[in-house]
């Protein structure tokens, strides 16, 4: 058996509801829609429907005491970026460009900050930038 300490982040952000409330409405509207006139149409309103909860609950930025979790989406992989490893974050347009040294190679990681609230966009920028600086400094 091992001793391994499992480590609970200290902030999760996920995708804003409001974002992903249209494709909820758009879901049912297909659904209702395949009901009245074309049955071949309702799969793809409860799939839609399905993605709807799906997005919502996945936890797509973790912030570690040492090193932050992003998960884009549910297929793709979860990112672990370590915090002194992050060399810059840039703001460009609707996305934030992370600069990231992984096994002395310099990543480009590129996170869209459309899905989440204002409030959590300018959190996930001050997070990266303060690290960004901090590692500068070194």
């Amino acid at each position: 058996m091992t001793d391994s300490v499992i480590e609970k982040p200290t902030s999760i952000i996920k995708v804003a509801s409001d974002k992903l409330f249209p494709q909820l409405i758009v879901g049912l509207l297909i659904v209702i829609a395949g009901i009245a006139m074309i049955p071949n149409i309702i799969g793809l309103g409860v799939m839609l429907i399905i993605f709807y909860f799906v997005n919502s609950s996945i936890e797509v930025i973790r912030i570690h005491p040492k090193y932050s979790e992003v998960k884009l989406a549910i297929i793709r992989p979860r990112w672990l970026i370590l915090d002194r490893s992050v060399e810059s974050a840039d703001v460009d347009g609707k996305n934030l460009l992370l600069k990231v040294n992984e096994e002395d190679k310099q990543v480009i990681r590129k996170i869209p900050l459309n899905p989440f609230t204002e409030d959590d966009q300018k959190s996930i920028i001050k997070y990266y930038q303060s690290h960004a600086k901090n590692n500068a400094k070194k």
